[in-house]
This record gives C-alpha cells, structure tokens and sequence, in this order.
C-alpha cells in the first residue's frame, strides 16, 4: 500500500472546547499517521484560542480563527481550511463528533484499491453511528451513490474523503446556504468527478448526547431556505426529486406544517411520511 499520502483533516468549532479536544484526540489517535489537522474557529470565546495556541506551538495542529466578532458560519471556515490545506486527501470533522482510530487508514486502503483498479470516484465515505439517548443507531448504509441518487437526497451524510483538488475544483461550500450545505456540495462533486463510494466500516461517531446545537435544531426560516436553495440550484427538479426533498425538510421536526406539501406527499403514495406529519401537526394543536 502507497502510505506517504498527507491527509488534511479539517475541524469546525465555535465555543466547545472540551467537545473539541475530543475531535481532535480522535484523530491523533488514528492509525494512519501523515495527518495535517487544521481547526477553523468562529470566534469562541471560552478558552479554545487558548488551546489551539498551545496546540500549534507543539505542532501538533494549524488553526484559522474568525476574529471579526460576527459569526461567519461553518463554511467560512472550512473553505479558510481548505486553502490551508497541504494535504493531497481531505476531510471534515464536525467539533462535537469524533473518528474511530482506523477511519483515515480505511479510506486510504479503499482508494488505493479503486485506484489500481482504474476507477474515477468523486470520493469516499462511510456509514454513521448515531449516539442518542436512545440508544446507538447506524446510517448511510448505501454502497454506491451517484448524482442522480444526490439530487434526491442525502445518502451520504456530512462528511466525505476526497482529494483537495476535486473539492476546490468544485468551488468547495458554498456559504451563502443556510444549512444543507454538504448535501448541496457533494451534489456538485458527484456531477462533475463521479460516484461516492461506502467504504461500510461505520467509523464516524456522531454524538446527539452532548445537549449542544446540532443542525436539527436550526430555526425552521433557514431550513426552508436552504431547501429553497438547493432546489433552486439544482433546477428543474422532477416530481420524484421533489416529492423526496419534501421528505427531507419534514424530517426537521421545527418546519412549519404546509397542507398542499402534505397533500403532495400523499398523492406521491408517501403515506407513513403523510401519516408522521398530521400526527405531528395534532399534537401541536393541542
């Protein structure tokens, strides 16, 4: 196996300090050892300057830290990341996430694999562990994912490996999205470099157990905008494809209950969605 490729790992963090040294741990600890880690900050202001400060000067980490006093959002700092990056593999790490020790070594014994076999992806991925207080879940289980399955829906998640050319190739995130914005990008990856393929080693942890902010927890006007946005961008969007983005944007428990998107979701023979969404909408009633 070819083992001199540096991979960058890039963080995003706003305010979690210990949630981030757990991430960064988590990659420290992994068994591939040319790893770049770069952490975007956006603005904390509970000791993670501090932290990184000290970090860097141990070498162990760069960092790029939003000191406007305006939040810039997720991926202001990825891309500030990104531009960063000496790494030939990328990818991401959300703060209050982290890896299992052999992530990074199993994307790169699965893309030399590809690679010697002549294949063109636009990248990797893997399935999810979901911690919840109910328990541990496993997600995005598709082995292969193509454009067409993308401009559907989500099947890959929030993070993918793939080379920094092909991200800045695509103009990486864009950061006029309020949200959906790696649903949005690897949409853009897909059309222009290939398939993702799962490497199905369920090694990223995501971990709803922390009682911080997720992207679920978003208000409900900027969910809707970005599911404005992404159709927008993607347009004309069929009626299965919009029929599956209506089952996407209700999974957001916070959006307001529209009745013709509902009747939409019925006609389309959706009817557990239909039947979760009026449940919802006469609990809230009450």
């Amino acid at each position: 196996m070819q083992v001199n490729r540096l991979v960058t790992v890039y963080i995003t963090t706003y305010n979690r300090l210990s949630l981030l040294e757990r991430a960064v741990n988590s990659v420290l600890n992994q068994t591939y050892s040319l790893i770049e880690i770069i952490v975007a900050d956006d603005g904390s202001t509970d000791g993670t300057h501090e932290y990184l400060a000290a970090m860097e000067a141990r070498g162990v980490l760069k960092s790029t830290i939003n000191r406007s006093g305006v939040s810039k959002g997720a991926c202001y700092g990825r891309n500030n990341a990104i531009s960063m990056a000496q790494g030939y593999f990328i990818t991401g790490l959300d703060d209050d996430d982290y890896f299992e020790s052999f992530r990074v070594m199993e994307f790169i014994r699965a893309w030399q694999e590809l690679e010697s076999a002549g294949n063109n992806i636009s990248g990797l991925f893997d399935g999810v562990v979901e911690l919840r207080d109910d328990g541990k879940f496993h997600y995005n289980e598709a082995t292969i994912v193509n454009y067409k399955m993308l401009r559907e829906s989500n099947f890959i998640g929030n993070q993918v490996f793939t080379t920094r050319e092909k991200l800045l190739d695509v103009g990486s995130f864009d950061v006029n999205m309020p949200a959906l914005q790696d649903w949005e990008t690897w949409i853009r990856l897909s059309k222009k470099h290939g398939n993702f393929i799962n490497i199905s080693k369920f090694s990223y942890i995501v971990d709803q157990t922390h009682g911080g902010e997720r992207i679920s927890e978003k208000k409900a006007k900027k969910i809707r905008l970005a599911f404005y946005k992404l159709a927008e961008k993607n347009a004309p969007l069929s009626f299965r494809e919009r029929v599956s983005h209506l089952e996407s944007l209700y999974a957001y428990k916070q959006v307001d209950i529209v009745g013709t998107e509902v009747l939409t979701l019925l006609f389309a023979g959706k009817v557990r969605k239909f039947m979760q969404v009026v449940k919802r909408f006469i609990k809230n009633a009450k």
